[in-house]
C-alpha cells in the first residue's frame, strides 16, 4: 500500500510538470519519455495544510474527516472514493449527489491526503489552477459569491419527482399532524428529497441509490444506536430522549430521516419502517 502511495503521489506530480497552465479539470495525463500512457494521475494534497489557509476548519470525527468552513461542508471518508457537499447558503441549502475525484482519500503518516479537485467542488469551478512554471494555485472565491450551485429541481408532486429520478418513494403511513405543508424535491436527478414543514418544525425524507449516508446532517449527537426493525437495520442519532437522524438501506437504496422535531427513538423507528 505504501509503494502505491509512492507511485500514485509520483504519477501526480509527473501530471503538473505536463500539464499545460490554466483550469485544473481534475487529473492530469502522464506521458513516459514523451509518450501519452493513457493514463490519468490523481493529484493528492494534505487537506489540512491547505484546506485551513482557505478557511476551512478540519476536524476527525469517528474515522471521517469534517471539513467545513460555515456554509459549506463535506465529510470525507477514508478509503471511499465518493464525496458529497452541503450548503446552508440562504436560497441554496441542501446536499448535493455523492460524487467521484478518482483516488480516495488515505492517511500516511498522520497526515490525510485529498484529491485537490475536491477544493475545485468546495470552492467553485476554476479555484483551482495551474500556473506555467507548474505550480497548483488554490483561489479562494471571493465574499460575495456563492460556490455550491443549488442541485434541488422542485417538483409539485411525489409523482413528478419520483418520473425524474427515475425510481418511487413510498411515503410514511402517517404525515406529522403539526404539517402544513410539503415540497418534493430532486437533486441531480439521482436522490428524492420530501421537506414536511409546520411552523418551525421540519422532517426530511430522501432517498437515493446505494448505500451511503445521504442525510447530509453533520451534526455530532449525544448518542447513536442500532435498531433492527422489519428487515432493516437502522442508525438512530439524537440528543435525550429524541432521535435526530435515521440512516438505512433497502434493496439497493439509502434512506435518511432527519427532523427537529421531538421524535421518540420508537417514533422514529416506525415511520422509517414505512419508508420505501
Amino acid at each position: 500500500m505504501k509503494c502505491f502511495r509512492s507511485l500514485l503521489m509520483a504519477l501526480a506530480l509527473t501530471g503538473v510538470l505536463c500539464a499545460s497552465a490554466g483550469a485544473y479539470t481534475g487529473t492530469f495525463p502522464v506521458e513516459a519519455d514523451g509518450q501519452s500512457t493513457g493514463v490519468q494521475a490523481c493529484l493528492m494534497v494534505p487537506l489540512r495544510a491547505v484546506a485551513e489557509p482557505l478557511g476551512f476548519t478540519v476536524t476527525w470525527d469517528d474515522g471521517s474527516v469534517l471539513v467545513d468552513n460555515g456554509t459549506l461542508h463535506t465529510r470525507v471518508v477514508i478509503g471511499q472514493d465518493r464525496y458529497t457537499l452541503t450548503t446552508s447558503i440562504d436560497g441554496l441549502v441542501g446536499m448535493s449527489a455523492p460524487f467521484s475525484l478518482g483516488a480516495p482519500p488515505y492517511v500516511a503518516n498522520g497526515v490525510t491526503y485529498v484529491p485537490v479537485a475536491l477544493f475545485d467542488a468546495l470552492l467553485g469551478d476554476g479555484a483551482v489552477t495551474v500556473t506555467d512554471s507548474g505550480t497548483v494555485s488554490i483561489q479562494a472565491p471571493s465574499s460575495n459569491s456563492t460556490s455550491l450551485a443549488n442541485p434541488f429541481t422542485e417538483y409539485d408532486t411525489l409523482a413528478q419527482a419520483e418520473e425524474a429520478a427515475g425510481f418511487s418513494l413510498q411515503m410514511p403511513d402517517r404525515v406529522p399532524n403539526w404539517m402544513d405543508s410539503m415540497r418534493f424535491r430532486v437533486a441531480d436527478d439521482t436522490m428524492i428529497e420530501v421537506l414536511i414543514q409546520g411552523g418551525d418544525q421540519e422532517l426530511c425524507i430522501r432517498k437515493a441509490p446505494g448505500d451511503s449516508d445521504i442525510s447530509g446532517d453533520f451534526t455530532v449527537y449525544e448518542w447513536t444506536q442500532t435498531v433492527d426493525a422489519d428487515g432493516i437495520t437502522l442508525e438512530l442519532r439524537g440528543n435525550g430522549d429524541y432521535a435526530r437522524v435515521a440512516i438505512w438501506t433497502r434493496d439497493g437504496y439509502t434512506f435518511s430521516i432527519t427532523t427537529n422535531a421531538d421524535l421518540t427513538p420508537e417514533a422514529m423507528t416506525a415511520m422509517a419502517e414505512s419508508v420505501a
